[in-house]
């Protein structure tokens, strides 16, 4: 295949791609009874350490106060709680609560019992072959992002 049918292929796929995994992370945060911008800030929480605000609002690039009303959600259901910086007292620290931490632990349980089930729908000869050809992508992808 020419590079041009490639490239219009790869746009077609990323594109389709994109949207099921939209729909993919839309089911997980309604398992949870997270809104999916709930969902997506949980999951840096993978190891549980307290996160500074600043930091959360580097890595999701939301507006500050979108990042609050999100923040807000969560305390409003118990899953963080905010504190001064015990280091600096212009930080503002999060923290996931026990309750958080169940809730976490769900999301991990939910996002990877989701992809075993979408790797078993591809066929048994496939599924490394796809997953190194995925990794690929993601290197390439890398590298233009990072080009100037």
């Amino acid at each position: 295949m020419e590079k041009r049918k490639q490239a219009e292929s790869m746009a077609d796929l990323t594109y389709e791609l994109l949207e099921h995994c939209q729909e993919k992370r839309e089911r997980m945060a309604v398992k949870l009874n997270l809104t999916v911008a709930e969902f997506k800030l949980l999951r840096m929480f993978h190891d549980e350490k307290p996160v500074l605000i600043a930091d959360l609002a580097g890595r999701v690039d939301l507006s500050n106060s979108r990042l609050t009303r999100i923040l807000d959600g969560l305390e409003r259901k118990k899953f963080i709680r905010r504190a001064i910086g015990p280091k600096d007292r212009r930080t503002m620290e999060v923290t996931l609560t026990a309750d958080g931490k169940k809730t976490l632990k769900q999301l991990e349980t939910t996002y990877l019992q989701t992809h075993e089930e979408i790797v078993k729908l591809l066929p048994d000869d496939t599924a490394d072959t796809v997953l190194k050809a995925m990794e690929k992508l993601r290197d390439a992808m890398k590298l233009w992002v990072g080009k100037d």
